[in-house]
Formats: C-alpha cells, sequence, structure tokens
C-alpha cells in the first residue's frame, strides 16, 4: 500500500519547507512527493534535497489549486493520494493511522483525520450549536451545520434535534454539508476538508477537480467528493492535523463565501449526484445568511438570472474562473 503525496502551493515557500519537515518525519515511508509550484518564490533543488527521507518530484504549474493537484495526481505512482494542503502541520504517525482504518475498513476510498483551525485560541475540529436560536435558524433555512449540537430541548428544537439524529451527516436541502455526528472511532461526513485526506488514485481520476473553478480552488473539495464511487470520507477521530490558515494568497472571507456559493449553485446545476437538492432551497438558504447580505444578494441575483459565471465558463471550456464581488 503505497502512498504519493501531492502538494499544490504558490510562493508560501517557508510553510511547504515546513511542511516537508513533518513529512520527513512519517512514521509510514512515502513513495514520493510530487510538489506542484505555481509561484515565483520557490524551493531550489538545494533546499528539497535535505529532507533525505523524501523522494521529491518538483514540477510547475499555472496559476490554480485545481490544475496542480490534477497535474500531480495523474503523474504520481501509487494506489493512494495524499492531498496535502502546504500550510497544515501533520504528526508523525499521521498517515499510518490512516492507513491502519483502511486495513480494518477496506470500504474506505477516502480518509481523513480531524481537520483542526485555530477558535480564540484553542485548536477545534468543530463548531457546535449551542443556542436554540440558532439550531431553529439553521433548520428554517436548511443552512451548514460543521458540528455537534448542544443546545437544550424545548418545545421546537426537542423535533428539529430529532430530525438531525435520524438523518446523520447529510447534505441539506440547500446543499449545504451537515456534519453533526463526531462521535466513535470514525464517522462518515458527506463532505469533509481534502487539504490532509488519503483518497484512492482511481476515484481522483473518476472525480477530478474541477479546473473552472478560481485559481484558490473554493468549493472544489465538494465538487470532487460528491462523485465518489462510494459517498463520503471517514473522518478518524484518534489524529488531526493542524492547519495554521497561511494568509499569504489568501482571499478576504466575503469573496471566498461568494465564490463558495456560485461554486455550490454550479455543482448543483452540474451534478447528477445532486439531483435532490433544489436551486430554490438554495436562495433561500442565502436570505437565511444575513452576516453576508452583500454576497448573498449578489449570488442571488447571478443563480436566479442563470448569470453564474463557473456555469458560462463551463460551457464554453474555459478554466480559471474569477468572479469578482
Amino acid at each position: 500500500m503505497q502512498i504519493s503525496v501531492v502538494i499544490p502551493t504558490c510562493d508560501r515557500k517557508e510553510r511547504l519547507r515546513s511542511l516537508l519537515q513533518t513529512l520527513d518525519h512519517s512514521i509510514f515511508p512515502l513513495a514520493e512527493v510530487i510538489i506542484v509550484d505555481s509561484g515565483d518564490d520557490q524551493l531550489s533543488p538545494g533546499e528539497y534535497a535535505l529532507f533525505t527521507h523524501l523522494d521529491i518530484q518538483y514540477i510547475h504549474s499555472e496559476k490554480s489549486v485545481c490544475i496542480q493537484r490534477n497535474k500531480g495526481i495523474r503523474i504520481a505512482r501509487s494506489p493512494w493520494i495524499f492531498l496535502c494542503d502546504d500550510d497544515i502541520e501533520i504528526p508523525a504517525n499521521y498517515l499510518q493511522s490512516l492507513m491502519d482504518h483502511i486495513k480494518t475498513h477496506p470500504e474506505a476510498g477516502a480518509v481523513s483525520g480531524l481537520w483542526l483551525e485555530k477558535q480564540n485560541e484553542e485548536w477545534k475540529a468543530t463548531h457546535p450549536v449551542y443556542s436554540s436560536r440558532a439550531l431553529i435558524w439553521k433548520y428554517i433555512f436548511q443552512l451548514g451545520i460543521w458540528g455537534e449540537i448542544i443546545c437544550k430541548d424545548g418545545l421546537m428544537t426537542r423535533n428539529i434535534k430529532r430530525y438531525y439524529k435520524q438523518r446523520g451527516n447529510h447534505i441539506s436541502q440547500a446543499g449545504w454539508p451537515v456534519n453533526t455526528d463526531f462521535t466513535g472511532e470514525y464517522t462518515v461526513c458527506p463532505v469533509y476538508s481534502l487539504g490532509a485526506s488519503l483518497v484512492r488514485k482511481e476515484w481522483l481520476l473518476i472525480s477530478p477537480f474541477d479546473e473552472v473553478l478560481d485559481r484558490h480552488g473554493i468549493g472544489e473539495n465538494y465538487g470532487v467528493v460528491i462523485d465518489f464511487p462510494t459517498p463520503g470520507i471517514h473522518v478518524v477521530s484518534i489524529t488531526s492535523v493542524c492547519h495554521h490558515m497561511e494568509q499569504t494568497n489568501r482571499l478576504k472571507k466575503s469573496l471566498q463565501y461568494y465564490r463558495r456559493v456560485l461554486a455550490l449553485d454550479y455543482f448543483i446545476k452540474t451534478k447528477k449526484t445532486l439531483s435532490g437538492v433544489k436551486r430554490r432551497w438554495l436562495v433561500w438558504s442565502l436570505i437565511g445568511n444575513w452576516i453576508m447580505m452583500r454576497a448573498n444578494l449578489k449570488s442571488i441575483s447571478k443563480i436566479v438570472f442563470g448569470k453564474n459565471p463557473y456555469c458560462k465558463g463551463s460551457k464554453m471550456g474555459e478554466k480559471v474562473i474569477e468572479p469578482v464581488l
């Protein structure tokens, strides 16, 4: 069971060097590390030769995370691909833990540890719902949930909590991921980050990253996972990675959100696996997210009048569309 690592990167030299240091200490031996760099500030052969346990291929690409990932996947020689963001920190036993899970769950074709991000100086994997009002709001507008439901039982919340428990981890009627169950040694999520995931190469060839998306690849994981032969990603709770959210080349949150909404609308329109999701529910959910009101108003306009630039670009055979907010 060999693993090829695929790392897209762009002008994050120090982060890339730090990542390679953690990979160099991996307990599970790596067949190769493919770095697909689209930046100007790149590691020299002498710099990456210092990582003596890694067989590194360093190739160049145009600026597009989706194109970079697909390029690395195609040339990888192993049956398993470790999709690896350049700004994560990986424990030495991480890949060994994922491989151990695969051995005991051969049906799994995509496996990840918990994806941790810093919230109020603490590394957390979820965003629990503590407020009854927030739970009711998310239910009414079919918004996404990424964490446990911990609010108190009430006249309305009791039935809503029962609804979510019966549905388990799923896609809402509006298309947003609802991951509320993280109990047990692992859970299966319909959509999860692929930034530190081990995936069968054949699955990634069947469902590649969509190259019409913007060069940052906002929303790209959704489009890949939704077309996997076996639905969902196994998320293993005994191991985790830290996502440092490097700010270099990172878009403003409002623009990220806008492009994520357009990507979701594009996938709803083009993916047969999302036939049960209705665009009218997506529009309704945007009305319920008042925090990003400016982005939502423009998104609604693009969706209702059929002017989603990703849909138009895909029809024209274009790549790397950059919607402007």
